[in-house]
């Protein structure tokens, strides 16, 4: 039987994640701290999920990747990725901000509204809010600023993939909860009608120029 499949694809972070999904929820899921190994092991964690679900490459019909900001090698290696596998199994690209899937991992009782932190070195975090009325946009922010957004908004967690990484750069003394990056929550949200891209059209959002 056909399967009208999704196969989800997050390097953008310090873990690497790949997930499946059916019919708008996650139907398998992998997440492991790969290092270096990344664009070796990769390939072969999401063959190994399909194999496991009695899937083939014929049922996956899009692909969904984060676009970061985050890690500057491990966005190029999942984007390589996927944008190579979207361009020859002939399936539309799916793009998904990584702030915004640490966002969609958070523990429930996070609440509605939450500001996730992200290290980007020199002094700064990447940084973005979501569900906040007067948000901050997503963007490369310093400690400063950071304080000055939260005295604001009281109230509002933060959330990080590391939080003593982010604090530290920043220079802030600040309650954040570490979150793990869910690739099942973004093989979930990238079925939601979100908009899709030819392979060829992918844009990364880095942030700050490389180099």
């Amino acid at each position: 039987m056909s399967v009208d499949g999704l196969l989800a694809v997050d390097c953008s972070l310090r873990l690497t994640g790949v997930a499946l999904a059916c019919e708008g929820r996650a139907a398998a899921s992998e997440t492991q701290d790969l290092g270096r190994r990344q664009s070796a092991e990769l390939p072969l964690i999401a063959e190994r999920l399909l194999r496991e679900a009695g899937w083939t490459w014929g049922d996956i019909r899009r692909i969904a990747v984060t676009r970061g900001p985050g890690y500057f090698t491990g966005i190029r290696v999942g984007a390589a990725y996927a944008s190579a596998l979207a361009y020859g199994l002939g399936v539309p690209l799916v793009p998904v901000s990584s702030l915004e899937l640490l966002a969609l991992s958070r523990p429930e009782d996070t609440g509605d509204s939450v500001l996730v932190l992200v290290y980007a070195g020199h002094g700064a975090v990447y940084a973005s809010s979501f569900g906040v009325e007067t948000a901050l946009p997503q963007g490369e922010y310093t400690g400063p600023e950071i304080a000055a957004w939260l005295s604001s908004h009281p109230g509002v967690p933060a959330i990080s993939d590391a939080p003593d990484r982010a604090l530290n750069a920043i220079g802030l003394d600040l309650s954040v909860t570490c979150v793990r990056p869910d690739a099942a929550r973004l093989a979930e949200a990238a079925w939601s009608g979100r908009p899709a891209v030819h392979p060829s059209e992918l844009r990364i959002t880095y942030c700050r120029a490389p180099g």
